[in-house]
């Protein structure tokens, strides 16, 4: 290591200096070339806002629940529009994005990427990274995403999620996929290789990995630790006691009633039994201990206080078996004939029926995703995720209401499974699709397989398109249009879509059970607006008012006296998400940048116009800080949908070791005199300051490869 104890100041902080920048170029984690194609469907929406059409001739319509929602078209802007109308209202997500493996299974900008392309991790990653920042907003505050990959992306997938989630909300499982068995594994061990047998679940829950409840799952074999059978008991009786035991708020007669019965049981061991009934047969064995498992028991060890309130209470008991209540209320039944003095007498009685099962952890073996031809009734060659993957998934999400989110629908075994827990649970689903390749995903498989699995199950759909609306420069007529178009956006918002009156200035729809309606003023002239509000006080419910308004304001004192409503402006409001998103995801310009720095080298080195040149200087800084933030993932836009002030950002690039020290000051420095400038606090910097200001313009730049 360096002796630096004779370095002055000035050869320290060149030290300090280096050092930071290596830092900064070596920082651990995920660096990708996100701007070498940008992706099309991202840039549409810099000149165009995503909404939805509806083909009301594909709706699906069984009974008056709430209705299930496919979208066609790319997810992209699909996603978008969803931030309006389900931010932070999605319960689960899950995905099966392209696995990027190189054989035509991953589009970016209409072309195939190869297993050979220079940029294929690259592509990938922008694709995601996009797409999972809009999903991230729609997730309730204890929402959970779960997304199915395999060993290709999965390093980045890992990566990604823990970026964007942060790395102790994320979690994989491993779920095995084939048996080490076949021709292509014969292969394997005749050339040398590692066969693929398992794939993985990336699962992030923003909330931290917790209340999620896997199902447990039955146990491959026997335990052969069971192996006593009680000979005269009946299914009912064990069932009872059984029911005692769990019951919490049982009774003393309760307990006296399980000691009536559990002191009536006579036990064989399994192998006795097998020899006396001439069982010999392996398969035999095993049927029966399976039909029989809830009546053949183990015992294990007892201490502490349940083994000595077992041994004041064995004494008094005429029979094999008694039960006991511990001081945590919790019931035991336990062996009678044992010896106290032993101080680890096995006594207490576990049934196998109770333990016939275990909890999966993060290793499925029990799944398969091959074979699954039959499921959905529909083909598909991009291969289809098992019910059982997924049901497990969604299942593990214990709420009594849920919306679930497939926005790689594929196949459609998402929608299938909701429309399959429908009748456990009030649930339903959101489903996106592309229908632009040449399988013609949603055409030839998602819709049809929603249409088997509804007419299997029951349930509704309602179908939509992704549509655009055109910016202008005139935004009061960009704010017309869109409220023009905006309809299916609010029907889909309010999950509500049955027409009930229809006017040239207004809409009325109602929800299938007729207890909700969606009330949508179209006119800013109001010349009907009084019609509308008399057809609103008629209705008997609840009501959900928008009013088209170009100033974003609306007279809610035109409603009073209505009760059960609420009332809201638009486009403004769609408008300003949409606004947050482009700033989001679509990177700034770099041409703006480039042009005023040269515009100020004019002003500061030619026409030595200090006051101009630090007044374009500063615009140039802050556009260069946010350039620099989106580089580095920080959202340039505050809470409230405003660009963040570049002193802000400036702290933030500093704090997550982004900035150097030098660099962070001196930017602080520089917008300073940026902002005296455009104050006309003239006298407080002077030429010289200003040049160095452009200098240090130029080092950012070099330095954060802008």
């Amino acid at each position: 290591m360096a002796d630096y104890s004779t370095y002055d100041k000035s050869e320290l902080l060149k030290v300090i200096t280096r050092l930071e920048k290596e830092l900064k170029t070596k920082k651990y984690g995920l660096v990708w070339d996100s701007e070498k194609e940008p992706e099309q469907v991202v840039l549409d929406c810099e000149n165009n806002l995503p909404i939805l059409k509806r083909i009301k001739t594909k709706e699906i319509k069984t009974d008056d629940n709430e209705d299930n929602i496919l979208i066609e078209g790319d997810n992209y802007h699909a996603l978008t529009v969803l931030n309006y109308t389900h931010k932070e209202k999605i319960d689960v997500i899950y995905i099966d994005p392209p696995y990027n493996t190189g054989q035509k299974d991953f589009i970016y900008n209409d072309r195939y990427i190869d297993s050979e392309h220079s940029y294929k991790h690259s592509k990938w990653l922008s694709f995601m990274e996009k797409r999972l920042n809009l999903a991230k907003n729609l997730l309730t505050k204890d929402g959970v995403i779960f997304a199915s990959i395999d060993d290709n992306e999965y390093p980045r997938l890992i990566m990604l999620f823990e970026k964007l989630f942060g790395e102790k909300n994320v979690k994989t499982i491993a779920v095995k996929m084939s048996e080490p068995t076949g021709v292509k594994m014969s292969h394997i061990i005749n050339n040398g290789g590692i066969a693929k047998l398992k794939e993985y679940i990336v699962l992030a829950k923003p909330s931290g990995i917790n209340n999620i409840y896997l199902d447990k799952i039955p146990k491959e074999k026997w335990d052969d630790e069971y192996k006593t059978l009680i000979v005269n008991a009946t299914e009912d009786n064990i069932n009872f006691i059984k029911k005692i035991r769990d019951n919490e708020n049982r009774t003393n007669q309760d307990i006296l009633r399980c000691d009536e019965i559990l002191s009536s049981f006579e036990t064989i061991s399994l192998s006795n039994y097998f020899k006396e009934n001439n069982v010999s047969k392996k398969e035999d064995k095993e049927n029966f201990q399976y039909e029989n498992a809830y009546r053949i028991f183990r015992t294990v060890a007892t201490t502490g206080s349940a083994k000595n309130i077992a041994d004041e209470k064995k004494d008094s008991i005429n029979g094999n078996f008694f039960c006991i209540k511990t001081p945590r209320n919790k019931l035991y039944f336990m062996l009678a004939n044992y010896n106290e003095e032993q101080s680890q007498p096995r006594i207490k009685i576990l049934f196998a029926d109770d333990y016939l099962t275990q909890h999966p952890g993060d290793f499925w073996s029990d799944i398969k995703t091959t074979g699954l031809d039959n499921e959905g009734n529909v083909d598909f060659k991009n291969g289809k995720k098992p019910i059982k993957l997924i049901e497990r998934l969604i299942k593990s999400i214990k709420k009594d209401k849920m919306t679930v989110l497939d926005f790689f629908a594929g196949s459609g075994t998402t929608g299938e499974v909701v429309l399959k827990l429908q009748e456990d649970r009030d649930i339903n689903f959101i489903l996106c699709t592309t229908n632009d390749d040449k399988e013609s995903i949603c055409s030839n498989a998602t819709y049809p397989r929603l249409k088997y699995s509804i007419e299997k199950y029951g349930g509704n759909l309602q179908y939509f398109k992704t549509d655009f609306v055109k910016k202008t420069k005139n935004r009061d007529q960009v704010k017309i249009n869109l409220t023009k178009k905006c309809t299916e956006m609010l029907c889909v918002k309010e999950n509500i879509f049955n027409i009930k009156k229809e006017e040239k200035d207004y809409k009325i729809f109602t929800s299938n059970k007729n207890d909700k309606f969606l009330c949508i003023y179209y006119n800013f002239i109001e010349d009907t607006l009084y019609d509308f509000i008399e057809d609103i006080k008629a209705l008997n419910g609840k009501k959900i008012v928008y009013v088209f308004s170009i100033d974003n304001d609306v007279n809610k004192t035109l409603f009073s006296g209505i009760r059960n409503l609420t009332v809201e402006s638009i486009p403004q409001n769609i408008l300003n998400i949409y606004k947050q998103l482009v700033k989001m995801n679509i990177p700034l310009k770099t041409n703006v940048i480039f042009t005023d720095y040269n515009k100020a080298k004019t002003k500061i080195f030619i026409d030595k116009d200090k006051d101009d040149g630090a007044r374009v200087l500063r615009v140039v800084l802050e556009k260069l800080i946010q350039k620099i933030s989106q580089n580095n993932s920080i959202n340039i836009l505050n809470t409230k949908g405003k660009e963040e002030k570049a002193t802000v950002l400036n702290d933030k690039l500093y704090n997550q070791n982004i900035f150097t020290q030098i660099d962070w000051e001196e930017n602080k420095t520089f917008l300073t005199i940026g902002n005296n400038a455009s104050h006309g606090d003239y006298d407080d910097y002077e030429l010289k300051q200003v040049e160095k200001f452009y200098r240090h313009i130029q080092t950012l730049l070099n330095s954060y490869d802008v």
